[in-house]
């Protein structure tokens, strides 16, 4: 009996620690309960900035060169001085070349240049009567010793027997702008310094103002075209404006934007890509996706924009900008996007960021855009053949988590 009872009292002992245990096991299940049905959402925020160099003036330079004769300048009567350059609908020429004759004087066309797409169509042809005799008010005129003065620049006269312009469209974009020295002139014709830029300036000289210091004198008086060439050059390059940006969240995979080496799908990114309006492919993909627009207008050097996204963990981001002074180029990432893992310091992820050519309109040279000729090709890597400035060149992207 007493055997019995030891047995029982030890199964008791075993059945409560069993339950104890179990009891133990089930508690931080009975105690957590079930996992929530929705992962909170993080917060990025982007910024978005044009880093380009805020050039005055669109190309630029000095021609040395001479044909015609013994190659060396300057160009005597029956030889020839040819300038090759770019330019597009908004751009006007201006030159200076210095009437050796003379201790002051210059051939230029007037103060704000020639206007190079009249009407829509490129000029072409003798120009001559465009380019006028200037006195650059920095010497006396005829005298021997070198006098100097300071007065403003004036026109000597509006015709001229010693030289003709000629101007000539190549085609691309390019220009070809040669000055004759004619038989029988009175005067030899020094290099040239030119320069392509906007409507609205006045490069190398205003008329009725003293001269600008820039190299202008030493033209004009030596026939020395190299100061002027050089400012004029180190202040000249390809600037663009940065597009208002089209932004997507998306999962890993997905292609919210275009697909490489696919035609543009027809949902707006044409109209992104060649005209800089997201407003499109906003409206489109906006119940695909968790997505929008964000700036109202383009962004010049030294512009940014700042916006913020919401996005599950592990999911993707896609933008989409146009590179403004183009056919039909945009800035964007893969076309799968990036992953969203950042965290809460900026991150600068402009390397990134990808020139992709939307394949919808021929491309032309960098900065001038003077058609509009439907390309029927597939978006891709820009790859055209010109030269353009590194993505970090143009714009700075970055990004932190601020939830």
């Amino acid at each position: 009996m007493k055997a019995l009872r030891f047995t029982m009292a030890a199964a008791l002992a075993v059945i409560l620690f069993t339950s104890c245990e179990k009891d133990e096991m089930m508690e931080p299940e009975t105690k957590s309960g079930a996992l929530p049905d929705v992962v909170p959402a993080k917060m990025y925020t982007i910024t978005v900035e044009n880093v380009s160099v805020p050039y005055h003036y669109f190309e630029a330079g000095a021609e040395f060169g001479v044909t015609g004769g013994d190659a060396t300048p300057p160009a005597h009567p029956g030889e020839t001085i040819t300038v090759h350059f770019h330019a597009g609908p908004s751009h006007k020429l201006s030159f200076a070349s210095m009437y050796g004759a003379s201790n002051d004087w210059f051939y230029s066309p007037g103060d704000d240049g020639i206007e190079l797409f009249p009407g829509g169509s490129a000029l072409e042809g003798d120009i001559t009567s465009m380019v006028y005799l200037w006195d650059a008010g920095t010497e006396v005129d005829g005298s021997t010793t070198d006098e100097e003065e300071s007065n403003p620049i004036g026109m000597v006269s509006t015709t001229e027997e010693n030289i003709q312009v000629l101007l000539d469209y190549t085609g691309e974009s390019m220009f070809t702008l040669t000055i004759n020295v004619l038989p029988g002139s009175a005067t030899p014709l020094s290099p040239v310094a030119w320069v392509v830029h906007s409507m609205d300036q006045h490069p190398i000289f205003m008329e009725g103002e003293l001269d600008y210091g820039m190299g202008l004198e030493a033209l004009a008086e030596t026939g020395n075209a190299g100061p002027l060439g050089e400012y004029l050059e180190m202040h000249s390059g390809y600037v663009s404006p940065v597009a208002p940006v089209f932004w997507a969240v998306h999962e890993k995979d997905e292609m919210p934007i275009f697909t490489n080496n696919t035609p543009d799908r027809g949902e707006g990114l044409e109209l992104l890509a060649e005209t800089g309006d997201p407003s499109e492919l906003a409206g489109s993909l906006s119940t695909m996706y968790n997505s929008g627009a964000a700036g109202t207008g383009p962004l010049f050097p030294g512009d940014k924009l700042t916006f913020s996204i919401d996005a599950k963990p592990n999911q993707y981001l896609s933008i989409a900008s146009m590179l403004g002074n183009s056919n039909d180029i945009f800035f964007a990432f893969g076309d799968s996007g990036i992953k969203l893992n950042f965290g809460n310091a900026d991150q600068d992820i402009t390397d990134k960021v990808m020139l992709w050519d939307a394949g919808t309109e021929v491309n032309e040279y960098p900065g001038t855009k003077s058609m509009d000729e439907d390309e029927g090709g597939v978006v891709r890597l820009l790859d055209d053949g010109f030269m353009y400035p590194d993505v970090d060149k143009i714009i700075k992207v970055t990004i932190r988590k601020t939830k």
